[in-house]
């Protein structure tokens, strides 16, 4: 069995509901989140947490067996011990996909060690930082942000090199797709997304049968999420957001 493609990106912007429209896809499947492509081999998986610790509950995999997929040096037979041994994974499926929105970060190093192609999914910086707000739950703002702000700074610059990155082979293996696209023009983005990776977009694919990750809102696509910050921020807020955030101003999404 062989891995299809990679799906990465920032952390709330849409790679679940991908994985959720791509299980939709017959003989198509894959777990909640991996990881493995952060390692120079398998080998070095176990070490590396917490991704390695989530694999037993999102690929239902004995950690036993999981340790025995990682005794190798080639990511792509890892892939196939992985799918013949999850409990995710059923009898129909003939190719697996991974999922893990940190590969992102990374992405130069991940393309070196598999062949698949890559979806990479981002979003505007207003919602970027309301997703981490509503999650972070802070009593201020204020302070809150201020400690917030250096870290996901440098770390949005990593992404946003490695996703401003132009190459031959980047264009043949890597998409990068807005959650604003996904949205708002969701049949046009999304016939590019399945295309990319070699598959054929039905409209059906959006009402989600199957969904088995509570991180997908609704059962389908809803337009309004990546524009809750709107009401979610005030316009001080908003401002101070966009002035801090202007050096990635091509993902603002106006």
């Amino acid at each position: 069995m062989t891995l299809s493609f990679v799906i990465c990106g920032i952390e709330h912007s849409g790679t679940t509901l991908l994985s959720d429209l791509f299980r939709q896809v017959e003989g198509l499947d894959a777990g909640f989140e991996c990881g493995v492509l952060l390692c120079r081999s398998p080998r070095s998986f176990p070490e590396l947490q917490p991704f390695y610790g989530n694999m037993s509950k999102g690929w239902k995999i004995d950690e036993t067996v999981l340790r025995q997929c990682c005794e190798t040096d080639d990511f792509s037979e890892f892939y196939r011990r992985l799918a013949e041994n999850s409990g995710e994974i059923g009898p129909g499926v003939t190719a697996i996909f991974d999922k893990t929105p940190r590969y992102l970060s990374r992405l130069s190093e991940c393309l070196a060690r598999v062949s698949a192609p890559f979806l990479c999914t981002y979003k505007d910086p207003r919602a970027i930082v309301y997703s981490d707000m509503i999650r972070a739950r802070p009593d201020s703002f204020d302070t809150w942000y201020k400690s917030y702000l250096p870290a996901k700074k440098r770390y949005l610059r990593m992404i946003y090199a490695e996703i401003s990155k132009r190459s031959e082979e980047r264009r043949e293996r890597v998409l990068a797709l807005r959650l604003e696209d996904i949205c708002l023009k969701a049949r046009a983005t999304l016939e590019r997304a399945f295309a990319h990776v070699c598959r054929r977009f039905l409209p059906e694919f959006v009402a989600i049968e199957d969904k088995r990750y509570a991180h997908t809102r609704g059962n389908s696509i809803l337009a309004r999420i990546p524009f809750e910050y709107r009401v979610g921020l005030t316009k001080p807020q908003i401002a101070m957001v966009e002035k801090d955030f202007e050096a990635f101003a091509p993902w603002f999404y106006d």
